[in-house]
């Protein structure tokens, strides 16, 4: 769910406010039926949500998996390629105003006559953010922890907190926002 800032209220910390939490909510008021939704008391719960689950649909017995290394954020779309060397790229977008596009690099190649050994593909890569010049280029921007401004120094702790923060990391390398 792309609109999950919108089921929470108490939202004061800076990182709630980042992702669209409000003091006062959207007008759901789940909070009202079940306090994890009221951040005042469950300041952590809003990370659970935001992350991309894969489902295989050719095992339905197989437990859906948070695919963490694609970054927390309002996913917008799942885009897959391969590179010319074989490794899974993954393009998305953040599905709310002035949000960025990223896309994730697979460490691993993908071999199409192993589906085992492609289960963990999305779990271990590199995930970038793009950044576009004036003159219509741009590049892609590393969100690895300890790289660029993704440092103790600018209040990121590690990589799982990069991948938390996944708009501020995108913040703090000079990603360009997108007026969707």
């Amino acid at each position: 769910e792309e609109n999950f800032a919108f089921y929470f209220v108490n939202g004061t910390a800076p990182e709630h406010k980042r992702y669209g939490v409000t003091p006062k909510g959207r007008g759901y008021r789940w909070n009202e039926f079940d306090p994890r939704f009221d951040l005042a008391q469950h300041g952590n719960e809003v990370n659970r949500f935001g992350w991309v689950v894969e489902i295989d649909p050719y095992d339905p017995q197989a437990t859906p998996v948070k695919r963490t290394a694609l970054g927390r954020f309002a996913h917008e779309g799942a885009q897959l390629s391969l590179t010319a060397d074989g490794r899974v790229v993954l393009y998305s977008a953040d599905d709310a105003r002035f949000e960025y596009i990223y896309k994730f690099v697979s460490r691993d190649r993908y071999d199409a006559r192993n589906r085992a050994a492609n289960r963990e593909l999305l779990d271990h890569g590199i995930l970038f953010v793009a950044h576009f010049k004036d003159d219509g280029s741009g590049e892609w921007r590393e969100l690895t922890y300890g790289k660029g401004a993704l440092t103790p120094a600018r209040g990121f702790r590690d990589q799982a907190d990069v991948l938390i923060r996944t708009r501020s990391a995108a913040d703090a390398v000079g990603a360009t926002p997108m007026d969707r």
